[in-house]
């Protein structure tokens, strides 16, 4: 049994057809993500069996698993988008056995690779992996296998599945996905990326240093220059003083000491001393070309403060023009009204802090934020992607929202506190995502207007360290997408 042909026959093309409509992605784009996704898993479940322990796990998934659960596709995808999520949630504990904490960086090669938004290579990845898994599981049952007979059937399939691999793909995932080589090839580019970031920061250090120290030598340089200014004008003043006072003293020629006389009659004017009528003129010449020198001065200060204001009323006017901008163009996203669902929508009664009743406050408030908006009374089972149904109304009145404004598009972000495995934790927040997601579809809203994404435990707006910041992290955001 050839698992790539299998596959090829028998899910690849009914999948590409269905996962295309629910995600809102061309068929072209969906098909080339697929020729990737099940070879790079097989790859992986290759590598797991040839380690015992990886091989335990993966026999008693396989033998636990619902293959029956992914026989009829069309009526899958067809049965809601309930039955969707239900095989996200499957295809999330999979991908957690196959490349845990790896998931992520699949995704992105994946979505690279076939030109899909990370959000649709992120779900197709997961409706992918359950597939594949059933076929596992129909070929334990079918020949009665145990975990060595899995073992030695999935090592003979190594040929297959590495000449399935698209060689661009390939190259992206480090030259080899199968077996021992795909760690060791994976565990260099781990210890490149850790060496380039040492150094990276090592790089960093440096420039923070070397511009510390230049600010050290340049206040150096400033202080130094002060004092020495202040050197030279203070010896400047004693030399005066001491060629005043040797005037006095031998009552040398007047033109000898003329000079030093005038600038020591200059400073003692400013104190108020009185001089004979000669000098007292050289002082008022010497007063007068001051005082030029000082409105002179005080003439370039208020231009250049008129040019600071004229640019800082610039500035500010330019600022203002790019917030009316802006704000234009979010405000046109709700232009496009649908009169029937304004209706409806007008009927709605939004819970108060509910991301419904955000959304309206930024509307009616002529959108101001950052459109950014959190679920407050959506809740899901413990360690499920699956929705209670008792707050699922908040969905429900998101969905009459964008229902009213059908040019909207809008990203569904999940994230979770940091208790648990980080890599499961992403994968949970994603699976939740998606929930949202499939319940908006399943009130009209379609999929080419919705992302998702899963941060896990990144960016908490609470701390982790009680229970009630915890629950505060674990949340739903909606963003508007512009």
């Amino acid at each position: 049994m050839n698992l790539m042909d299998m596959l090829k026959d028998q899910v690849t093309g009914s999948l590409v057809s269905q996962a295309s409509k629910f995600l809102g992605e061309s068929e072209s784009g969906v098909g080339k993500a697929l020729d990737g996704i099940f070879p790079a898993l097989a790859g992986k479940m290759i590598g797991l069996s040839e380690d015992k322990s990886g091989l335990g796990k993966l026999f008693d998934m396989a033998k636990g698993f619902d293959s029956d659960a992914t026989n009829d596709i069309s009526g899958l995808f067809g049965g809601g988008a309930g039955n969707v999520a239900k095989l996200m949630n499957n295809g999330s504990g999979v991908l957690n056995l196959l490349l845990g904490n790896s998931t992520g960086g699949m995704i992105e090669k994946i979505a690279g690779f076939s030109g899909l938004k990370g959000s649709a290579a992120s779900s197709l990845i997961k409706m992918a992996a359950p597939f594949l898994m059933s076929m596992v599981t129909k070929h334990i049952k079918n020949k009665a296998l145990d975990a060595a007979g899995l073992s030695k059937w999935l090592g003979g399939q190594k040929s297959a599945v590495s000449s399935s691999v698209p060689s661009s793909l390939m190259a992206a995932l480090g030259g080899g996905i199968l077996g021992k080589g795909a760690s060791a090839a994976s565990g260099l580019a781990s210890d490149g990326l850790n060496t380039g970031k040492k150094l990276a920061g090592k790089g960093v250090s440096a420039a923070t240093d070397g511009l510390n120290s230049g600010k050290k030598m340049a206040g150096k340089v400033v202080d130094g220059g002060f004092d020495a200014g202040k050197k030279v004008v203070g010896n400047a003043a004693d030399l005066a003083g001491n060629v005043g006072g040797a005037a006095v003293k031998t009552g040398g020629s007047i033109m000898k000491w003329l000079i030093p006389v005038a600038i020591l009659l200059a400073v003692a004017s400013f104190f108020g001393i009185k001089t004979c009528s000669p000098v007292d003129s050289m002082v008022d010449a010497t007063k007068g070309a001051t005082q030029a020198v000082v409105s002179k001065t005080a003439d370039v200060a208020g231009d250049v403060a008129g040019a600071a204001g004229n640019a800082v009323g610039d500035v500010a006017g330019a600022a203002g023009d790019a917030v009316g901008k802006v704000g234009g163009a979010v405000g046109s996203l709700f232009g496009n009204v649908d009169a029937a669902a304004k209706a409806m929508l007008d009927k709605v009664k939004f819970t108060t802090g509910s991301a419904g009743s955000q959304m309206m406050d930024y509307i009616n408030g002529g959108f101001k934020g950052d459109g950014k908006f959190t679920f407050k009374n959506l809740t899901f089972a413990s360690g499920s992607a699956k929705i209670d149904a008792a707050t699922s109304t908040e969905v429900d009145n998101m969905a009459s929202i964008l229902k009213t404004y059908p040019d909207l598009k809008v990203s569904v972000e999940g994230y979770t506190d940091s208790q648990g495995n980080p890599g499961k934790n992403e994968t949970l927040s994603a699976a939740r995502a998606n929930a949202v997601k499939a319940r908006l579809m399943g009130k009209g809203i379609t999929g080419d207007r919705i992302e998702t994404k899963g941060f896990g435990a990144a960016s908490p707006v609470a701390t982790n360290e009680t229970p009630e910041g915890r629950a505060q992290n674990r949340r739903i955001e909606l963003r508007l997408l512009k």
